[in-house]
């Protein structure tokens, strides 16, 4: 069957971090301090200059924070907008589940990859943020260079590995 259209490359793709990979991947004596992932209810949230703002509320919609050497950092429907249209894509709190799939699973983005022609992308990291800044600008940079280490090796190990010729490694 001849395509109409041919395979595209990816240059700008994002990858929402699985909740497991710091916690199976740092070594034992940095899990505790690594970045985990907790469920909070959200009254409110806003973003200003690209600072976001939140009022908790136990009661509010469900949010996934990511934790890190004590500061909270929301997901919002903006970081896994595929898929949603136009105007959903907001700054508002979003599960892990609420996502879909293939934002952190790679089986289930390379299914997505196939469905939309593309042939192999580049990925960004989402909370580590580029390059890992993040973990760069951690207090303890002794734990920081082992969060980098972590996601480098979940990149290549379980995302790059379920499709290894298609993957452009960030």
């Amino acid at each position: 069957m001849e395509r109409e259209f041919p395979l595209i490359v990816s240059v700008d793709d994002h990858v929402i971090e699985p909740a497991h990979l710091w916690q199976q991947r740092l070594p034992a004596k940095f899990r505790e301090l690594g970045p985990r992932v907790e469920r909070s209810g959200i009254a409110r949230m806003g973003n200003v200059g690209g600072v976001y703002s939140w009022e908790e509320d136990p009661k509010g919609t469900p949010c996934d924070f990511w934790l890190f050497e004590g500061s909270r950092y929301p997901m919002t429907r903006v970081m896994a907008a595929v898929g949603l249209p136009r105007d959903e894509v907001t700054v508002s709190p979003v599960t892990l589940e609420e996502m879909r799939p293939g934002c952190y699973d790679p089986a289930a983005r390379l299914v997505d990859m196939d469905a939309a022609g593309i042939e192999a992308s580049l990925n960004f990291p989402t909370f580590p943020r580029f390059a890992g800044q993040a973990f760069s600008e951690a207090n303890d940079k002794e734990l920081g260079f082992a969060c980098i280490q972590a996601y480098n090796d979940w990149m290549v190990e379980e995302w790059c590995a379920a499709r290894p010729r298609r993957s452009v490694r960030s």
